[in-house]
């Protein structure tokens, strides 16, 4: 088939190109976006809205979550404001932008067509190991 073996690629509304699924937190990037499509939130909330969508199967150390929001920053997918704290310091709140919306639902045929992929799979080593 056309485009078997080389990762998708999603135009962002700037008309630069994002690789999805790439590197160690390939499920952290969506599972944020999904997290804070909802609404606005702080990274300890994003954090543990991600544990309890995965039932704790999907979780992000506090470095690696807070480099990824800056990173989505940067790309502008997110967007963040300092926000007064009730009884500590003030706290950065993130929100999704329209563009962030768009690499979610980027995200979502991704994900589809990886378990389409990892159905395939799992359906070929169940023949195989039925067979010894």
């Amino acid at each position: 088939m056309p485009g078997q073996g080389r990762r998708r690629r999603c135009e962002a509304a700037d008309g630069t190109h994002r690789q999805l699924g790439r590197g160690r937190g390939a499920l952290l990037e969506p599972a944020v976006l999904a997290a804070l499509a909802d609404s606005e939130a702080h990274g300890y909330d994003v954090r543990k809205s991600i544990e309890d969508m995965t039932s704790g199967l999907v979780s992000a150390d506090s470095g690696g979550l807070y480099r990824l929001l800056r990173r989505l920053e940067d790309d502008g997918v997110v967007v963040s404001t300092w926000v007064e704290g009730g009884s500590g310091p003030q706290r950065r709140e993130y929100a999704l932008t329209a563009e962030g919306r768009e690499l979610l639902a980027h995200w979502l045929d991704h994900l589809r067509e990886r378990e389409r992929v990892l159905s395939l799979l799992v359906a070929a080593v169940e023949r195989v190991v039925a067979k010894d």
